[in-house]
């Protein structure tokens, strides 16, 4: 007789900790990089929903600006090619970047598609990481434990 009910007891404690909650983003345009992009983050199977920049995503991926049209004028005369770029994974409302990756911008197809897979491999390693430090933060410690780091060993004895 109770043991239908412990299983409909873990059943119901394990659902909440199975779900995720969904961050929206905005693949921005990248001089023919975004499809790539957006394929290889779905690919990654993160919690995000993909939408356009009108509806204010969360989060938003795009090419960040590092030199300015005169230092690439010069950077491209003196060392004979582009410079490097740099995808960026931007939290919106924070404007902190939560991921990047630097990059050779080639003009191949096969060379976009390897550096938006490598873009969303560094992606899903830092949101892994994000979400292990709030999972952290939620953790319930001790009384005699303390999450202030400038606590020191003698006063817990």
């Amino acid at each position: 007789m109770k043991k239908p009910w412990l299983a409909m007891l873990a059943l119901a404690l394990t659902i909440p900790v199975g779900a995720q909650d969904r961050k929206t983003i905005y693949v921005d345009k990248m001089e023919g990089l975004e499809p790539f992009v957006e394929q290889a983050l779905q690919a990654a199977e993160l919690p995000f929903d993909f939408i356009e920049e009108q509806k204010q995503p969360e989060l938003k991926a795009g090419l960040a600006k590092m030199h300015s049209a005169y230092g690439e004028i010069l950077y491209k005369h003196k060392l004979g090619r582009n410079e490097t770029h740099r995808l960026e994974l931007r939290d919106v409302e924070r404007n902190k970047v939560i991921a990047s990756h630097s990059f050779a911008l080639q003009g191949d197809d096969a060379s976009r598609r390897r550096a938006a897979q490598e873009f969303a491999a560094k992606v899903k390693k830092a949101w892994a990481k994000r979400a292990g430090r709030a999972t952290l933060s939620r953790t319930r410690f001790p009384p005699y434990c303390s999450k202030d780091r400038n606590e020191t060993a003698s006063s817990l004895l």
